[in-house]
């Protein structure tokens, strides 16, 4: 059967609820001074503007059960043992983001995190809340069902990375026509801004690709079947609202899913 958004395309999305859905939204744990816990300001704004209640979530994946939808964000590599026997890239004190094989400390796995976040991810599968990966996000579903990411992305004239200026450039994406994403987005063709040096190589099971990058990369994913909402962005939607809006449609629905 066709995929029918509840969210009206072209519409504007409007909480009629007394109550707004609680979406959790996963952190980065790391070490500045002491130990704290972040998360990009442009993540919380997202849930906000499109009619949620951000809720940050830490260490305890119990906290399930009182979401209405889970927001998997960015952040440093997963571990790649949860994916390969041989790990090629080394983590060391480099300036920026270091070269090929050769990462920066902060972008080195925290496996807690790894852990935990799976462990969200499949008690949120269980109580069929709806979930978006985004960057990172996407990376771990598709670990937690079984795919595989390239450590480093294979040598393409598609800029994936942010350049030394940080400045990160967007690229075109071709988005599959029969697939939930084109429902909602009602486009082949739109583009991305990502920063990332790893990505999906095989694709997990229970998945289906919905949009790709020039050079093959997939930068979409959706759930195969109809008895979950689970979609990954590739990119830092969260933080391109204005460049590239159709991106909030697919929130919006995020959203709906979550009230319903």
């Amino acid at each position: 059967m066709p995929y029918e958004p509840l969210y009206p395309v072209g519409g504007i999305l409007t909480m009629t609820q007394t109550k707004k859905p609680v979406i959790g939204i996963t952190t980065v744990q790391t070490k500045l001074q002491q130990p704290v816990v972040l998360v990009n300001q442009s993540y919380v704004n997202l849930v906000s503007a499109l009619g949620g209640l951000p809720v940050l979530l830490t260490q305890d994946p119990e906290v399930v059960a009182c979401l209405d939808g889970l927001v998997m964000i960015g952040g440093q590599d997963s571990d790649p043992a949860l994916y390969t026997s041989h790990a090629q890239v080394v983590y060391e004190d480099v300036p920026g983001k270091g070269q090929r094989y050769r990462r920066p400390l902060d972008y080195a796995p925290n496996r807690q995190r790894d852990d935990f976040e799976i462990a969200l991810y499949q008690a949120a599968k269980a109580k069929k809340i709806p979930i978006l990966g985004i960057c990172r996000g996407l990376q771990l579903i598709n670990i937690a069902e079984g795919g595989t990411l390239h450590e480093e992305l294979p040598e393409s004239k598609v800029f994936h990375e942010a350049g030394d200026d940080g400045w990160a450039q967007g690229h075109f994406v071709k988005i599959d026509p029969n697939s939930k994403t084109y429902q909602l987005m009602q486009t082949e063709h739109y583009a991305m801004s990502s920063r990332h040096h790893q990505g999906i190589d095989r694709l997990g099971k229970n998945l289906r690709a919905s949009a790709w990058a020039e050079d093959g990369l997939i930068e979409m994913f959706e759930w195969a079947g109809d008895d979950q909402w689970v979609f990954g962005v590739q990119g830092h939607i969260e933080q391109t609202r204005q460049n590239y809006p159709l991106y909030d449609r697919l929130v919006a629905e995020f959203m709906v899913r979550a009230s319903s």
